[in-house]
């Protein structure tokens, strides 16, 4: 079997040779390309070529944004709109002005609209890139007075979605059998958790929700074309399997958060999805305790970066009684187990072969590390791994 045929059939709880083995590199292999710190060997290749050198899956879930296609592709990052070549879609503004500034680290965008303007400041600096981050921190959000909901209510009803179903292609061939590229819609999972996530403060949201009811529904109702769009993008592409949704945590999240307005539109794109044979992923990183069973109700196929105990409250097998042989997870594997610092390497060696041993012949399991193999992991770790799975 192929790594692609590997995911795929665990996905499904079909048979599988072995396990499929994807961990996330792309932020390990950014910062030792920044500081020159890449093993010896790997200091000349791109992030594929290492991945195929040393026998692992291709993590093809997240596409990297500091690819970017056009200028434009990262300025609306305070919008929450987030674009490269490995995103499904593009999105145009219409009916609004962009002025952009710089200055220094800073990016600055005032947005003008037939009823009004808002301005947005996003940060990208050297510590940042250090730490192989690849979307910029956003400083000043659009959403800072109820009159602000207006504008950017206004943005999101006249923007206009189209597909990259060409670029996406690109990065498949690219992805090749070694892995399935998936299509990214986006990391919040519906319009009222994209406001939450991504347009104001996470305490100024929760205040405008009990203060200012009516105008946090109509901004719900507008980014809410956002995501008819990137919706329908996302279903009608040649992609397999689709993300939407990331970042859930039942205390930010709550599981009434989470059964009103997320826990539906999950159900209803897992639905429109299976319908065109495809698999739905979502982000699960946070602390899912308390989320579990709403995770059943929503119907996604793929619950991505698992992240176990001691990172989280739940362990290994606290997720796999949880999803019922219903969800397959990726992940599983905690990143501090690849880090001198925190674990031994006889901590990380007895960890490792007791969960492979307890699961490697189940299905419904991409095996990974949660959320991300960090700049600090050793490579004698991840080899570990792979050649006790794929040697």
């Amino acid at each position: 079997m192929t790594d692609r045929d590997r995911i795929l059939h665990a996905v499904r709880g079909e048979p599988v040779d072995r396990l499929p083995w994807a961990p996330r590199l792309e932020f390990w292999y950014r910062v030792g390309r920044r500081k020159g710190t890449l093993p010896a060997g790997f200091q000349d290749l791109t992030l594929p070529e290492i991945i195929r050198k040393m026998g692992m899956a291709h993590y093809a879930v997240v596409p990297d944004f500091t690819i970017v296609g056009e200028e434009a592709d990262l300025l609306d990052r305070a919008l929450g709109i987030l674009q490269a070549p490995g995103v499904i879609h593009r999105t145009l503004l219409g009916g609004t002005e962009r002025v952009v500034r710089r200055n220094g680290n800073q990016t600055v965008v005032e947005y003008r609209t037939p009823v009004g303007s808002v301005r947005t400041t996003t940060v990208m600096n050297e510590e940042m890139l250090d730490a192989g981050a690849s979307v910029a921190w956003v400083s000043e959000h659009p959403v800072k007075t109820p009159r602000d909901m207006k504008v950017v209510a206004h943005i999101f009803a006249h923007l206009e979605v189209q597909p990259r179903y060409q670029d996406f292609l690109a990065w498949e061939a690219e992805v090749g059998d070694e892995g399935v590229a998936v299509a990214y819609t986006s990391t919040a999972a519906c319009a009222m958790h994209h406001i939450l996530k991504e347009l104001m403060p996470t305490e100024e949201f929760f205040f405008a929700q009990h203060d200012e009811p009516a105008l946090i529904d109509e901004l719900a109702e507008a980014v809410g074309n956002w995501y008819q769009q990137i919706r329908r993008v996302g279903a009608e592409s040649p992609a397999e399997i689709v993300l939407l949704g990331a970042n859930y945590d039942d205390s930010i999240t709550s599981p009434p958060f989470f059964r009103k307005y997320i826990l539906p539109e999950l159900r209803s794109y897992a639905e429109q999805l299976h319908a065109r044979g495809k698999l739905l992923l979502t982000h699960t990183d946070g602390e899912n305790r308390r989320l579990m069973p709403l995770y059943l109700e929503a119907g996604f196929d793929i619950a991505d970066s698992v992240c176990p105990a001691p990172m989280t409250r739940l362990s290994f097998e606290d997720f796999r009684k949880g999803f019922a042989d219903r969800i397959a997870i990726w992940g599983g594997i905690p990143s501090v187990l690849f880090c001198a610092g925190s674990a031994s390497f006889e901590q990380f060696r007895t960890s490792v072969d007791e969960l492979l041993a307890r699961h490697a012949g189940e299905s419904r399991w991409i095996v990974g590390v949660s959320d991300m193999v960090t700049a600090d992991a050793e490579l004698d770790r991840l080899c570990y791994i792979t050649e006790k799975m794929c040697g």
